[in-house]
């Protein structure tokens, strides 16, 4: 396996505090009040050291235990989330498409889910920090929805930056953040250090059980504490597992437990205190600055979901789950930081139209909370089949251990339907779109490889019947994903009589992993006969391929195809209803779409139109 190397350094863990953490870390103001009103309680002793046992063991748990111990330490290439699981755990080469079935069915449910939640995230964040100006003067309460569109529209022009330059822009004012949660946490336990008896895992044991029903509706409010852990998981591509340990136990882990602590301290000393638990941590004089800093944390906080979602659409596209669209690379030292314009207009759109549609935290509260769960899960079953299968686990450990994380994560997800009809619905609908197009792609995809599969010659076959001698008129270059194969050839007469005139150059372009490729090693070229030549030409993740840097580096290899007589071939799929097995008429429909709509790859090689050659081949779907 190569991995990229990473910088472990203290500015790059800051970086991922101002990436990684905003979600999760900007949790207290919310997740306790949540708790109360999901279960039913009441700000009275043993129901606050029950709930904040609760919050501090889901932490443990979910985030110590499950994703930093163990789910962390599983990478492809360097790269995590739960796509990066399906392609551990499914092994396909390079390019190739991911093979369908249950694990891909549940995997690209969960990875749909996550990106929902990256559109309702962003608009309860910001909601929830501008609705923080209602704290000083009620007058400015009808600014809200103007003031949140406005910044969700910043944020989203913040992101072709890049994340490494979001990071160091963000990272330090979150250092602020955890730090003041941190020590108006501990002022708060210094007050009332009874709540510590809360870290004693028997008070969350006996409010479940004194609750009952609410004891276990108590759980959707308390995954609100974890919310951002699945972005932790799919950022791990961006920093580094290094720098976010680091920063998750040096700062985020401990802030976290005081804060909570102290909210409940709070509770404890004035159960009034619950109308807003957590700006009860601030005295009076530092209420206007704890607004601000907690405005911007909640802004900071819909990027873990952002560049989540970008993670998650440049592995969908690896994985032949995502038609092919730009990515820019923002970083040349991390692979994994990477910028996708389509997303990110379209998360933009969404958040801003969430923001007009629900104009308040509370009626996206509900929403909020499940797709992640429902991720969470998945994560958990993809885990099983990578450490299991790919890992070689026994069963007896592996089995276990999993079934704690889904014994965890299938409660969350059953505490967060209750409230489906309250607006759970909507993290639900967008996976289904999504999941259906994830679905509808790959299956064409892999209809149309064996089309052009049927219709390729091996090599060997074409050596044998090409001429072997005279001067070849011109030249066809034909892009292929296969290099060992000539397509077109058998099908075409016109194609097989211009053969024994010309000269055949098979051109494959593969992906580089790592920033920049130089020009001696750009290209392969193998002289497969006397009229036929492969090229395998490569381009870091840095680099655009582009077709003038290949034929300058054909050049160098003695190879000319930069004449007016060259032409470029590639193939234009036609659809055509399956003989047998077609698809439904609305999937037909939905894949040629998505077909159209999809980015050919001569368009980003930037080849001229007059030598372009494209040539339908029928695939039936």
């Amino acid at each position: 396996m190569v991995k990229t190397r990473r910088p472990a350094h203290l500015p790059l863990a800051v970086a991922a505090l101002g990436v990684v953490f905003g979600d999760i870390g900007t949790s207290p103001l919310y997740a306790l009040k949540a708790c109360f009103a999901f279960s039913g309680a009441r700000p009275v002793f043993h129901d606050v050291l029950g709930i904040c046992s609760l919050l501090v063991w889901a932490l443990v748990a979910v985030v110590c235990v499950k994703y930093v111990g163990f789910v962390m330490r599983v990478d492809h290439d360097g790269e995590g989330g739960i796509l990066a699981l399906l392609a551990l755990a499914a092994h396909p080469p390079r390019g190739a498409l991911v093979a369908g079935g249950g694990l891909t069915l549940v995997v690209v449910v969960g990875a749909s889910m996550l990106f929902g939640d990256g559109i309702i995230t962003p608009a309860i964040s910001v909601v929830s920090a501008i609705e923080g100006i209602g704290v000083v003067s009620s007058a400015l309460q009808p600014w809200v929805v103007p003031l949140s569109v406005v910044v969700l529209v910043g944020l989203f022009m913040l992101q072709s930056r890049g994340t490494e330059a979001v990071g160091k822009l963000f990272g330090p004012v979150m250092v602020a953040w955890f730090v003041a949660i941190g020590l108006l946490g501990a002022l708060a336990i210094q007050h009332d250090p009874i709540v510590l008896w809360a870290i004693d895992p028997r008070n969350a044991v006996a409010f479940a059980v004194r609750h009952g029903v609410g004891g276990f509706f108590v759980l959707g409010g308390v995954v609100l504490a974890v919310t951002g852990v699945e972005a932790l998981y799919a950022d791990l591509s961006h920093f580094g597992r290094g720098p976010i340990v680091r920063a998750w136990y040096g700062l985020v882990f401990p802030a976290l437990l005081l804060a909570y602590l102290g909210e409940g301290a709070r509770l404890l000393a004035d159960p009034h205190n619950l109308a807003n638990p957590f700006y009860a941590l601030t005295p009076g004089w530092s209420l206007i600055p704890m607004v601000g800093l907690a405005t911007a944390a909640t802004i900071i906080a819909s990027q873990a979901l952002i560049s989540g979602a970008f993670t998650l659409v440049e592995q969908a596209m690896a994985l032949g789950l995502a038609p092919r669209m730009e990515v820019r690379h923002t970083s040349s030292r991390l692979h994994g930081q990477v910028y996708v314009p389509f997303v990110s207009l379209a998360l933009a759109l969404g958040c801003i139209a969430l923001v007009v549609a629900f104009r308040s935290s509370d009626r996206l509260a509900a929403a909020y909370g499940l797709a992640v769960s429902v991720t969470m899960l998945a994560t958990s079953i993809a885990y099983y089949a990578v450490i299991r299968y790919v890992r070689g686990w026994r069963r007896g450990v592996a089995l276990p251990l999993v079934g704690f994380f889904i014994l965890i994560d299938g409660s969350f997800v059953a505490a967060g339907l209750q409230k489906f009809f309250e607006g759970a619905w909507l993290p639900i609908a967008i996976s289904s779109a999504l999941s259906v197009i994830a679905l509808t792609w790959l299956e064409g995809r892999r209809r149309m490889a064996i089309a052009f599969k049927a219709r390729a010659t091996p090599i060997d076959e074409v050596v044998r019947e090409l001429p072997r001698g005279g001067d070849p008129a011109a030249t066809m270059v034909f892009l292929t994903s296969d290099p060992n194969t000539v397509p077109f050839i058998a099908d075409h007469r016109w194609i097989r009589a211009r053969a024994r005139e010309e000269r055949i150059i098979l051109l494959h372009i593969a992906p580089v992993r790592k920033p920049y490729v130089a020009e001696r090693e750009r290209v392969v070229v193998e002289h497969l006969g006397p009229r036929l030549v492969r090229v395998r030409a490569g381009f870091g993740y840095m680099e655009p391929p582009r077709i003038e840097p290949i034929v300058q580096a054909c050049e160098a290899h003695g190879l000319l195809i930069d004449d007016d007589e060259t032409s470029f071939f590639y193939a234009h799929p036609t659809l055509e209803c399956a003989p047998t097995g077609a698809l439904p008429e609305w999937q037909r429909r939905l894949f040629g779409v998505l077909q159209r709509n999809s980015r050919p790859l001569p368009d980003d090689l930037e080849i001229r139109a007059e030598r372009r050659i494209e040539l339908a081949v029928p695939v039936g779907v």
